[in-house]
């Protein structure tokens, strides 16, 4: 299911960033944006994830040193290949020792839940033969023998080598006073020109002024490279073998290895929703309810803005019995949010977390759909008024289960058309009972549908608001705080009662106090 839509309507990339697995599996899955529709799926990610909260209240400590291991693992290259090479082999070996530090940090119960078995310190022992504990690799010798006497020989060559370099170097320096100092080649004056006829120097011109002498090390030399040369190809094919008998030990070990990334996969995400449900204390939700109920619903990117703006937020409180809701209530009196606020919660529970609510409750959904309030489409040709009627017919025609979010439907034809449709459109939801959908509108009067259950936003305070403000302020900021200040963010049953909400907000957002009156006198004929 696309849910792209509702994550840019909720804002919720804001705060899906405070959840943060550690590993590059646990990022992966992160990023895959899993929505469950199966509420064994989700019995079985809160069981995880309450166990880990124990975890993290009763072994903070170990909570601590399980996170620093998991944040140490890399990403593995393929397993599905022949042979693996060093960077391969090193990779898993890094894996391996954090899979077993991890090991000696669980608990039990934590353990059972993940299904973590440490079945692989054969293989982690086969890959450091001289016990070496780092998590480099490399190929000792220790791997095997004829390796290592290979090895061995190559050091006493070049033990041979570094001895004839510096016996000749000594013959060299009391012969022609020319010291090499461990050096390569030298350059010395062109008047020295004799030395380009002696047989234990390669000398020539380097420019018109100077002399390049090398020393000549003779035949003995050229011996002991050759053999040191045929040496440094018998190590390479040892060191071929090696990694030929690693890798069919890491193939016998593949799909244990598989399994282990799972584990570690599900332990990091499972560790990342406990720590993130305990940071933001976040509270399980019910999602076998037959309908949605919550008490104290926070759109959590909202309510951080009014917290940086220190500006006071309601949470929402609401109980829809029906499918098919209709809200209604002036702009700036809360409709929109409330209708984020649902679509976040339920975006939130449906990927398997906890929510910012003392209590949720709501029923799974295949998908969510969101319309209106800016939602771009995507067929080219289609006006905005196409473009919305073509997104509705998609969100209500599958015989899934589904949860619509639709603001102001109709908005860019007439009035007229746009109530017929909007009622039309009602009227079917209530009969498709795998329809849940929640529209707002600023249409009065609508008549009654038998099963839509009619809400509105309480509104503003006029009567508090006009007992306690003389002044209207100049900024901007201030003027949005004034609002929020006497705007009851609350869902009341709606009881045809007409509202001047919006002439009041007109009004205290700067509307001169002339036009107000014409509309009020308008509102009264």
């Amino acid at each position: 299911m696309c849910i792209s839509k509702v994550i840019e309507f909720t804002a919720f990339n804001s705060f899906y960033e405070k959840y943060r697995p550690l590993t590059p599996y646990g990022k992966a899955h992160k990023e895959a944006l899993h929505f469950y529709t199966q509420s064994s799926e989700l019995d079985t990610i809160h069981l995880i994830t309450d166990a880990l909260i124990s975890f993290i209240k009763k072994h903070e400590h170990q909570a601590l040193k399980v996170e620093n291991h998991l944040s140490r693992i890399d990403r593995l290259n393929t397993l599905d290949k022949n042979e693996y090479d060093a960077v391969d082999i090193q990779l898993i070996k890094k894996f391996l020792l954090q899979l077993r530090a991890i090991d000696n940090e669980l608990n039990e119960t934590t353990k059972q839940l993940l299904n973590f078995k440490y079945e692989l310190n054969e293989l982690l022992q086969k890959l450091m033969p001289d016990s070496d504990q780092s998590e480099s690799f490399y190929l000792s010798s220790a791997f095997d023998d004829a390796l290592k006497t290979v090895r061995n020989t190559i050091r006493l060559r070049d033990e041979e080598l570094e001895a004839i370099r510096i016996n000749k170097c000594h013959e060299i320096k009391e012969k022609y006073l020319i010291d090499m100092d461990g050096r390569e080649f030298v350059l010395i004056d062109k008047q020295r020109a004799e030395l380009l006829e002696v047989s234990d120097l390669n000398c020539e011109f380097y420019d018109s002024n100077l002399i390049k002498v090398k020393p000549y090390f003779g035949k003995s030399y050229l011996e002991a490279l050759q053999a040191k040369e045929n040496l440094l190809m018998k190590e390479s094919e040892l060191e071929k073998k090696v990694l030929i008998d690693l890798s069919e030990t890491i193939k016998q070990n593949k799909e244990a290895l598989k399994q282990a990334i799972d584990t570690i996969c599900l332990l990091d995400i499972s560790l990342a929703r406990a720590r993130f449900s305990l940071q933001l204390k976040l509270n399980k939700p019910d999602y076998k309810a037959s309908s949605i109920d919550l008490t104290d619903g926070v759109y959590y990117p909202l309510w951080e803005k009014h917290q940086q703006k220190q500006l006071g937020y309601t949470p929402l409180n609401a109980a829809f019995d029906s499918n098919a809701i209709l809200l209604s209530g002036s702009n700036m009196g809360g409709k929109t949010v409330l209708f984020k606020t649902l679509a976040f919660l339920q975006l939130l529970t449906q990927l398997g977390f906890r929510v910012p609510a003392k209590r949720f409750s709501t029923r799974l959904f295949d998908s969510i759909h969101v319309l209106g309030n800016g939602q771009s489409g995507n067929v080219e040709g289609l006006s905005s008024f196409g473009q919305e009627i073509h997104q509705l017919t998609e969100a209500i025609e599958a015989s899934d289960e589904r949860l619509i979010f639709v603001d102001e439907l109709a908005r860019t034809t007439n009035a007229k058309e746009a109530k017929a449709i909007l009622f039309a459109v009602l009227k079917f939801v209530t009969q498709h009972v795998n329809i849940t959908g929640f529209f707002s509108t600023h249409f009065i009067n609508m008549p009654a549908i038998n099963l839509v259950a009619k809400y509105r936003m309480k509104g503003l305070n006029r009567q508090a608001y006009e007992q306690h403000c003389y002044e209207q302020p100049d900024d901007i900021n201030e003027k949005i705080r004034l609002i929020n200040a006497f705007m009851q963010y609350e869902v009341v049953p709606d009881d045809g009662q007409q509202s001047k909400d919006a002439l009041s907000i007109a009004g205290m957002l700067g509307l001169p106090t002339e036009i107000i009156n014409y509309a009020n006198d308008y509102l009264d004929q």
